[in-house]
């Protein structure tokens, strides 16, 4: 147990200290986490330095009795910073601390019908972004991830919440460079979100997780899991939106993990530059 766990303990607060991950706990997570397939050295480097960095800056705490162990806590760390690899950890300043759970946790909230009747209502949830600073995890679902076919990955879910919020609420519209296209943004993400929609409105199965269709932000967090995870499935079901995103996130994991497909079929804004 790293000395850093004492982030678990009350009264640690948000101060900073310095963390290393150990390079065996390093390579595991490379070898076995599917959306680190392809980094380079110099890129895996970076992202180990971030992933340390946020580590060290704010505190983990385990719900229900659960104890998340330094290589749980490594491993989330990554998988936080992967998303924010080329646009700098300072995204990531709105997550405070992190809860993890041993498995899916309840969280009771209201919802309003058709009628107007507000109702209190208990879901299962596997994560959760909560508006104070909050990441809230089901390591049972983050573990899922392990999984290469899956296209779930609740870390980076949740993280693309943030920055969807960064400047105010989640609407699937997070804060774009000027590089990037943000009248087709709109445009085409609502496009493809109305398609879905109508596609289960007609009894139909979508091509990808239909939770999608809840909202345009979980649709922009579920888009997000696929670019990360299963970038050649997002790139045949929605080419022009995987151009949008590798455009925000300033990566292309589709050439990444399969170098012979090239950079993104689809780039919109036609600005697209990976960072090295």
């Amino acid at each position: 147990m790293w000395r850093w766990l004492a982030g678990l303990l009350p009264g640690r607060g948000s101060q900073e200290v310095a963390v290393e991950i150990p390079d065996d706990m390093w390579r595991s997570i490379l070898r076995d986490q599917p959306e680190c397939a392809g980094l380079d050295a110099h890129t895996a480097d970076r992202l180990r330095t971030l992933a340390e960095g946020f580590l060290g800056g704010r505190p983990f705490y385990g719900g229900d009795g659960f104890l998340p162990d330094a290589a749980m806590q490594a491993r989330i760390a990554t998988l936080a910073a992967l998303p924010v690899l080329e646009l700098g950890i300072e995204w990531l300043d709105g997550i405070r601390s992190v809860v993890v759970y041993a498995d899916a946790f309840h969280v009771d909230h209201e919802e309003v019908d058709e009628a107007g009747v507000v109702h209190e209502v208990r879901d299962l949830r596997a994560g959760e972004a909560w508006e104070h600073g909050t990441l809230v995890l089901s390591w049972a679902d983050v573990a899922a991830g392990l999984d290469p076919e899956l296209a779930t990955s609740v870390v980076i879910h949740e993280v693309a919440h943030f920055l969807d919020g960064v400047n105010g609420p989640e609407n699937g519209f997070p804060p774009l460079p000027s590089s990037c296209d943000r009248h087709g943004w709109t445009r085409d993400f609502q496009a493809a979100f109305d398609r879905i929609n109508a596609w289960i409105d007609a009894g139909h199965e979508p091509a990808i997780d239909p939770y999608a269709a809840t909202n345009p932000a979980e649709y922009f967090a579920v888009l997000s899991e696929y670019f990360f995870r299963l970038p050649d499935e997002l790139q045949h079901v929605e080419p022009t939106l995987y151009g949008h995103l590798a455009c925000f996130y300033r990566q292309d994991p589709l050439a990444r993990m399969f170098p012979a497909e090239g950079g993104p079929r689809s780039d919109p804004a036609g600005k697209f530059t990976a960072s090295v």
